[in-house]
Parts: structure tokens; C-alpha cells; sequence
């Protein structure tokens, strides 16, 4: 049986992989922007970007887990070099094509280069976004350090 390790949201997230308050016009720019964060930063490779983008459109939304909360990911082998998450809030809230849980304010990429890592990191994303007041103050806040606060908080 494979241990899940819990990996703690503050062990991996960094001010400069947050963006707040971003204009996009689909889906699919609110993916690549998200992503390109984590380019920027050399968790992933172009091609990861690519993946998490071919895998919404050709699997749908599944990756809106919760109300207006899209979580893009794509699997280890398709470019990603390592552990991390980023976070974009959207300017305007947009259609993911999920009626359940549309429309969509928040992006949060996950990159990870194994599948052990990527479950124990879900986990901790999970936990936080089940904190309903958490994630209203994310989707308000105004600076990075705000959102860095409401993340790292009892984690």
C-alpha cells in the first residue's frame, strides 16, 4: 500500500505564483495564465501547460471541484519538474462549462512530479477549500499577502 504523504500549503506556496484580480477572456486563457506562473518559476515545462489545457477541453470541467474554484492539473510526465501551486483570482468570473459549480473566480494550477505528492497536496488544497470563509476572503482579498495569510493559517 502506498503512503499518501500530507504536504502542507505553506511548504510550497510563494507570493510570486499568486496574481490577483486578472482579466481573461475564456477558460482557457484563465488555464494558461495560471500555468504560465508556474513556468515562470520553473515548476513545469511549456508542455504541462499544454496537457492541463488539452485535458479540460477534451475531458470537460471537471477540475471546478467546488463552487467557482477551478483546480487545472495535468499528469507528472507531461512537464512538470517539480511541487507547487498557483493562484490566480479573475476580474470578472467566468464559465468553465460545469453547471454544477460555474461560474469560476479563482484558478489554482497544481504541478507535481509524482502522484504521491500530487494526492497529498490535493489533500491539503481540499482541506483549506471546504473553509467556506477562507475562500470568500481569498476571492476578496487585495494583496498577495492576504491571500499568502488566509493560506499558511492553521495549515
Amino acid at each position: 500500500m502506498v503512503k499518501i504523504k500530507n504536504i502542507s500549503i505553506k511548504e510550497i506556496v510563494q507570493p510570486d505564483v499568486i496574481e490577483l484580480n486578472v482579466s481573461v477572456a475564456n477558460r482557457d486563457e484563465a488555464i494558461y495564465k495560471a500555468g504560465y506562473l508556474l513556468l515562470k518559476k520553473g515548476i513545469v515545462e511549456e508542455g504541462y501547460i499544454e496537457a492541463m489545457l488539452k485535458a479540460c477541453n477534451e475531458l470537460g470541467p471537471y477540475i471546478v471541484l467546488v463552487p467557482g474554484i477551478a483546480i487545472p492539473h495535468a499528469r507528472p510526465e507531461a512537464g512538470a519538474k517539480g511541487l507547487g501551486i498557483s493562484i490566480i483570482t479573475l476580474k470578472e468570473p467566468i464559465p468553465f462549462g460545469n453547471e454544477e459549480n460555474d461560474p469560476v473566480h479563482t484558478v489554482i494550477a497544481l504541478a507535481s512530479d509524482n502522484n504521491n505528492n500530487h494526492l497529498g497536496l490535493l489533500t491539503s488544497l481540499s482541506n483549506f477549500l471546504m473553509d467556506h470563509e477562507k475562500v470568500n476572503k481569498m476571492r476578496a482579498a487585495k494583496t498577495t499577502d492576504e491571500v499568502m495569510a488566509l493560506l499558511t493559517e492553521n495549515d
